[in-house]
């Protein structure tokens, strides 16, 4: 081996400067104290806004005062428009404002007044709301951002339908946006709680059965179900606790067999038109039992189901006979692609299918743990036990989304991977990987959410864009 040559080290020298004796000694046996002094901003909120020193303006409001400074009220659309305009208040010492908003209260008035005085103070999610108006009321919008971010982070059950009709109330798209994927999200997972359930109203639940992004838990019919429970609550505004499927289908029952008329078809009933015209009943049918159970409720009138009979009977002769061998247009779901969905509860290898008839093709959906994890799908011919009958064409086309996601305590997504819409062209028993996540980049949690899309045949004019029909005078 040879000796390493490297250049030679010069001798350190210590820039540190030594203690004198004397200041040693003056230094022993004093405690060094350390003072936090006051911020500007502190010192602003306590002298000015708490104390209301100086103060050119008094603001008068729900039996309250405030003593105020125009050159901070400024900051505030509502009052740089009334100072430096023409208003006849501008001259004035003292100012009363009609607060006709119900969601203002004297707390929230303070907190939004103390914020233009300092940006340290907290506002907590419980008077979030209230806040907001206030802002609103005054037109700051740096404190309703400040309001629009606490809403986002703090969505969960027991806020969400309260944030989204306050957001569309004070005009805040943020919140909206969030409060819709959130239910878009948890909806299903939350379908035991009957008191989140009651509180959606038919706009919302509209807008989020409709949603291509909608996690399914299972298939279609659990849509179904959600929604006849949901209508159960609307109606009896006192059985919020009750629900079981059972009292549930009784109920529209009975008051089919006393009416003659389908729930929907009703006066009582034509709120909810839309809401459930939003159920994809092409994929409601797939399975015979499901079918049976949706035209013995009383519910949906037969004018909706007979149409959506025909274009799937058409569908399978189409397959049946060879003409259709799945979609081959631009990759994309539409009111005709099946949604599903499943909770993995443990990261353990899983395969599975959704049952019900699925136009001659055994679609098999497979987990794989090992790291990275994936998703696969395979066009089952042979290899796995089959519960239907199956085309033997050499291919048939697939068109799929698929997402995994993880969610925390409160419901909010902490981890996702998503791929598609795609297009995949399956052999016999073939089997594809469509999606894989990186650990590494992203952990995700158990239980693990899989929300998937699919389309196995051709795109056809009719499928669930039936017309409601007007009801009778």
């Amino acid at each position: 081996m040879g000796n390493f040559i490297g250049r030679a080290r010069e001798p350190e020298v210590n820039l540190k400067r030594k203690l004198d004796l004397d200041e040693t000694e003056s230094l022993t046996g004093f405690e060094v104290k350390r003072i936090k002094l006051h911020t500007t901003s502190q010192y602003i909120y306590n002298t000015l806004f708490v104390n209301g020193e100086g103060s050119d303006v008094t603001i008068c409001a729900l039996d309250h005062e405030w003593k105020l400074h125009k050159l901070y009220l400024r900051q505030a659309g509502y009052f740089s428009g009334m100072f430096q305009g023409s208003w006849k208040e501008s001259e004035l010492e003292t100012i009363h404002l009609n607060i006709p908003d119900p969601n203002i209260t004297v707390d929230s008035l303070n907190i939004a007044f103390g914020l233009l005085y300092s940006d340290d103070l907290v506002i907590a999610s419980q008077s979030v709301v209230s806040v907001l108006a206030a802002a609103s009321l005054i037109q700051s919008d740096g404190l309703m951002q400040k309001c629009s971010k606490v809403m986002v982070e703090s969505i969960c059950s027991t806020t969400v339908c309260e944030y989204y009709q306050t957001s569309r109330l004070y005009g805040q798209v943020k919140v909206e946006a969030a409060c819709v994927s959130w239910l878009e999200d948890n909806l299903m997972v939350k379908h035991s709680n009957n008191n989140l359930i009651a509180e959606i109203n038919p706009d919302l639940m509209t807008r989020i059965v409709k949603s291509h992004n909608l996690f399914v838990l299972q298939v279609e019919m659990d849509i179904y179900t959600l929604l006849r429970r949901w209508l159960y609550f609307r109606v009896n505004q006192t059985s919020h606790q009750v629900g079981e499927k059972s009292a549930v289908s009784s109920f529209f029952r009975d008051k089919f067999q006393e009416s003659g008329k389908r729930y929907l078809e009703t006066d009582d009933g034509k709120d909810y038109q839309e809401t459930f015209h939003a159920v994809r009943y092409c994929n409601v049918i797939r399975d015979f039992m499901c079918a049976v159970e949706v035209e013995s409720d009383g519910i949906v009138p037969g004018s909706w189901l007979f149409p959506v009979y025909r274009e799937r009977w058409l569908s399978m002769l189409r397959v049946e006979q060879g003409i259709d061998r799945g979609p081959n247009i631009k990759p994309e779901v539409d009111g005709g692609s099946m949604r599903c969905g499943r909770i993995l509860m443990r990261d353990v290898d899983h395969c599975w299918r959704w049952n019900g008839f699925n136009f001659a093709i055994d679609l098999l959906v497979m987990y794989n743990a090992k790291t990275p994890c994936s998703l696969s799908i395979k066009r089952n011919i042979k290899s796995q036990r089959r519960v239907a009958a199956v085309g033997l064409g050499s291919q048939r086309k697939v068109i799929y989304k698929i997402k995994i996601f993880s969610l925390d305590t409160r419901g909010h997504v902490c981890a996702c991977t998503s791929v598609g819409p795609c297009v995949a062209a399956l052999e016999k028993d073939e089997d594809r990987v469509v999606l894989t996540h990186d650990n590494d980049k992203q952990r995700l949690t158990f239980p693990l959410y899989v929300s998937a899309t699919f389309r196995v045949v051709s795109t056809n004019e009719m499928l669930n864009n039936f017309e409601i029909r007007p009801l009778a005078c």
